[in-house]
């Protein structure tokens, strides 16, 4: 077999047990049900549990569904080390046997990040409203900021090959964040994501779920803005110190030394909490002051040439800001930050 099953549970109803005797009936695929610090373990008795082609890991406290996705990918990963892909599953039938088992072997025959999507119509009443709206938002965030385009970047139905598995691993959140965080993992591995339209099943308006519109939803956010964050402190640091320096030195100079005191912090701002790079330290740095050189070229160049033409100081670095964010953006995401490809491995 060259995929595994793969199910986070916390506090879950009678609806996995239905959905673990469904599998077992179409497939003899390994199936790996986590236990993510439930209270009430009583469920976890019922013989499906018991079955070989099931194992149940459990947590002792609730650590969240990425901790529980994590615990899983650890095992597959160590106990089934031929196994290709894994297909994670929500515990509270949303989705239905036949899409499962179609994500399944779609993921099988791609290299690719499968994700089983929602459509989200716009009148249908039986779409709960937080479901949608959050939808339509962080897919209308994702294609903002990455350029690509997520029907559904919530879903819980997907196909994770082996590979993005090792590397999600190392994602430090734990929580619903961790699904967008295992999307950023995917792009900036340049492995493909597709989506599968599947049917989704809402029961009693999707009130079992664990997912706190409000709470959730701004750790999601917060993942696709790190960068901004980390360009706004940078950006603090550099506008005093490039004021306190202007009372010494002309605008050009004042523009770089005071890049040199922000670029340390950004470095390690960059490294540490928007990309998440445990090694590559010297490479990295060295890539870094690379682009850091080509910054002050372009900054000094391009800052003194509008001054020159009449623009005041303030508006000139202004405009060679906005201009140089959006370059850094990029060749960070796609170059000094960037996870090799798969093919590098």
């Amino acid at each position: 077999m060259t995929f595994s099953f793969i199910i986070p549970a916390f506090e879950p109803d009678h609806r996995v047990v239905d959905l673990i005797k469904q599998l077992l009936e179409h497939t003899k695929a390994p199936i790996c049900v986590v236990d993510d610090g439930s209270q009430n373990k009583l469920l976890f008795k019922d013989p499906v549990f018991q079955e070989q082609q099931v194992t149940l890991l459990h947590h002792a406290v609730n650590l969240g569904k990425g901790g529980a996705l994590k615990t899983a990918f650890n095992y597959v990963l160590t106990h089934f080390p031929t196994i290709k892909a894994v297909v994670t599953l929500d515990a509270d039938g949303q989705h239905t046997v036949q899409d499962v088992l179609k994500i399944a072997k779609k993921v099988q025959i791609s290299n690719a990040l499968v994700l089983g999507v929602r459509s989200f119509p716009f009148f249908d009443r039986d779409i709960p409203l937080r479901s949608w709206l959050g939808n339509v938002l962080t897919g209308f965030v994702w294609r903002f900021l990455m350029g690509s385009k997520i029907t559904d970047t919530q879903t819980g139905l997907r196909g994770v090959p082996s590979s993005l598995m090792k590397s999600c691993l190392h994602i430090l959140p734990n929580r619903y964040e961790f699904e967008m965080e295992m999307l950023l993992k995917a792009h900036e591995m340049n492995l493909p994501i597709e989506e599968l339209f599947i049917e989704t099943i809402y029961m009693d308006r999707n009130r079992g779920s664990h997912f706190n519109p409000f709470f959730d939803s701004i750790k999601i956010y917060f993942v696709l803005f790190r960068f901004c964050f980390s360009a706004f402190i940078s950006t603090i640091i550099d506008y005093m110190a490039f004021y306190f320096f202007v009372c010494f030195f002309n605008i050009g100079l004042s523009f770089v030394f005071a890049r040199f005191v922000s670029v340390f912090v950004n470095y390690n701002v960059n490294k540490n909490f928007v990309f998440q790079k445990e090694k590559g330290g010297l490479q990295l740095f060295l890539k870094y002051i690379v682009l850091f050189s080509i910054n002050l070229y372009i900054g000094y160049s391009f800052i003194n040439y509008i001054h020159f033409e009449g623009v005041s100081m303030i508006y000139s670095k202004i405009m060679v800001d906005i201009i140089l964010f959006f370059f850094n953006f990029f060749v960070q995401k796609e170059w000094v930050f960037k996870t090799p490809t798969l093919g590098s491995h």
